[in-house]
Order: structure tokens, then sequence, then C-alpha cells
């Protein structure tokens, strides 16, 4: 058995399916790879090639997780978060959400999920941050009274209340992350996914961030949380348990409170599992 089959079937065990918030059942991504100039000329016809971004992936997430998903550009991470989110549909298996397929539930599944991306590129920037989350807050079916509160809460919630009535564009790239944070709260999601939510950032705007995403969301409104991420650190500090993604494959996923009984870094457990996964 590969290390990827190993992993899978040990999250499998481990949580139990029925009970879980996201299910990802046997699931492989496919891609048409566009042809190149020179595959154009010399083999018009020629079909293009597939690449294969994640393959077989098995992944159960239980209310109240905080993962951190971890492994090297490529690895088929963020496909996997699209994939949970429903921005994305699977060539092959299942995603189910709240119980929810995101392939033939799609609206119903979307509900569930928060996504913010580590490049945030949908805002007005023109418009206030206030004058955004209504426009936002009306397409997930909030207004009046209703959306104003939440849009209150949530601004509050990111520590920009003061900030709200000020153009986007003033913004910097802290208060536009915080921004899209409170955007996706606006419609209250079971699951927030953060695509590498420090990555351009500086440090004073990453402490920042964490201190908003650990003390503020998580203990606040215990939001399940799956956390992109290439800093075993901000693992450590986020999450409860670190999920591995290597080669388009699930390479394992442990709980920080069992590494570090054992006596193993979360940097350690990410090293062995990527070498381990190289050699199957």
């Amino acid at each position: 058995m590969t290390t990827a089959n190993v992993a899978s079937a040990t999250i499998s065990d481990s949580c139990p399916r029925e009970s879980a918030l996201i299910a990802v059942e046997n699931v492989t991504m496919r891609f048409p790879i566009p042809k190149r100039y020179r595959e154009w000329v010399l083999a018009p016809f020629r079909r293009r090639r597939v690449g294969t971004a994640l393959s077989n992936a098995n992944l159960d997430v239980q209310t109240g997780d905080r993962i951190a998903v971890m492994g090297p550009n490529g690895a088929g991470k963020t496909t996997l978060l699209k994939l949970i989110a429903g921005v994305l549909l699977p060539t092959e298996g299942k995603v189910l959400v709240n119980g929810h397929s995101t392939l033939e539930q799609s609206a119903a599944a979307r509900r569930s999920v928060g996504f913010v991306f580590n490049e945030e590129r949908s805002f007005f920037w023109r418009l206030s941050g206030v004058q955004n989350l209504e426009f936002f807050g009306a397409l997930d079916n909030l207004y009046g009274r209703q959306l104003r509160e939440r849009i209150e809460y949530v601004l509050e919630l990111v520590g920009l209340s003061d900030a709200g009535d000020k153009a986007v564009y003033t913004y910097s790239s802290g208060m536009k992350q915080r921004l899209a944070i409170a955007r996706v709260l606006i419609a209250e999601p079971d699951l927030l996914i953060l695509d590498e939510p420090t990555r351009a950032l500086d440090p004073v705007a990453c402490d920042q961030i964490v201190e908003l995403i650990l003390s503020t969301i998580h203990r606040n409104s215990r939001k399940t949380l799956l956390i992109a991420t290439h800093r075993p650190d901000e693992a450590s500090l986020l999450c409860n348990k670190v999920l591995v993604v290597g080669g388009g494959n699930i390479l394992g996923r442990e709980s920080i409170e069992g590494l570090n009984a054992r006596g193993t870094t979360v940097l350690e457990y990410y090293r062995q599992l990527m070498v381990n996964g190289e050699r199957s």
C-alpha cells in the first residue's frame, strides 16, 4: 500500500463519514494541458494531454477542526480546497459538504463554505468597504436591516469599524485581507477556507491576521477552518491538525497534539512525509 493510500485509510478510519462536515470521497481532478505553439503547428489534430492535479483523495473534516493544509507549490492543495469550496467540480468521486454534493447540490453545498483567496481581486476598489460588503451581502440574499447589522458586526469582528467608509484602494494589504475575511463571514458559513492568509503581509500585519483568526474568528464564532500555509510555525499556532499534500496525493494527517506528544515538530513531520512520498 502506498503512502497516499495509508494516509487515506487512516483518515477514513479515524473520522466517521456520516458525522463529517466535509467528506471527500475518492476524488480525482484532471485538467487538459494547453498545447504549445510548436504542438499546434506539428500536430494540430493530436489530442491535448491531460494532467492530474489530485488523485484518489479521501478526507473527512469534522466540525470544529482547524486543519493546516501544507505542501509545495503545485502539490494539489489549492485544488483540494477549491473542490471543497465548490469552485471546481471533481473529475471522479464526490465532495459532500453538510451532506450536500458539490456536483449535484452545488448551491446548498456552497452556502456552508467561505473561501478567502490569497490574492483578493474581487473588490470594487473605488467603493468603500461597507459598499463592497453591501454588494456581496446582496448576493447572499441579505438586505435591509439584517444586512446592515451583519455588516456592522463583521467589520467590528475584523477590526475595520473605523475604516468601513473609506475606499478600498486606500486600504493596506492587511486591511484588504481583513475585509476579505469579513466578506465571507457575512453569510455565516460553517467552514472558512483561507488560502495562505499571511502570504503578502509584513510581519506586523501577519501577526494581526494570526491573532484575528485564532482569538476572534475561532474562539468567538467557532468556525471550522482549513488554512493553506507554507509556514510550520503558523500551522502550529493556528491549527490543531496538519494535512500534508504532495504530488497530487494526500500523504498524511496528524494532530498537533499527537506530534507534540512524540516530540516531533510540524516541520519534521512534513519533511518525513515528503521524503516518503517521493520514494513511493
